[in-house]
This record gives structure tokens, C-alpha cells and sequence, in this order.
């Protein structure tokens, strides 16, 4: 639940703020391969990088994981 629901809501976060996974790269310094496999749920990010990612979508954690239903 929690992998499907992360997966899609970083998708979403990156396409709400006009960003291709290379433009993400290049400003927060993750692999644009290691973005695409979380996007698709094939990896997740350790605890570091999803505060990173979190941080630079403004986004929560908890709604990034699927534990809120709306952003904050």
C-alpha cells in the first residue's frame, strides 16, 4: 500500500511542480535512474533522501508515504 501510494505521489509532486526527474537531479544531486525507480516502486529512498525530497517538493513525509490524504 504504502510503496504504490509513495510511487504515485512522487510522481505527482514532481509533474505538480513542472520538474523533469533530470531537472530534480541536478537540484538536489539524486540519480535520475534512482528517481525513476521510485517513482515506479521498483526502490525506495532511505530516510535522509525523503526528507530531501519532502523538503524540496514542500510536501510532509507523512503525506508522501500515503499516511495523509492532503498535502500540508
Amino acid at each position: 500500500m504504502y510503496v504504490e501510494s509513495f510511487a504515485s505521489r512522487l510522481k505527482n509532486a514532481r509533474e505538480k511542480a513542472g520538474f523533469t526527474q533530470r531537472e530534480i537531479e541536478k537540484e538536489t544531486g539524486i540519480k535520475q535512474s534512482t528517481l525513476a525507480g521510485y517513482e515506479i516502486g521498483r526502490t525506495q529512498p532511505d530516510i535522509e533522501t525523503l526528507g530531501i525530497l519532502a523538503e524540496f517538493y514542500n510536501v510532509s513525509i507523512d503525506w508522501l508515504v500515503g499516511l495523509e490524504r492532503e498535502k500540508k
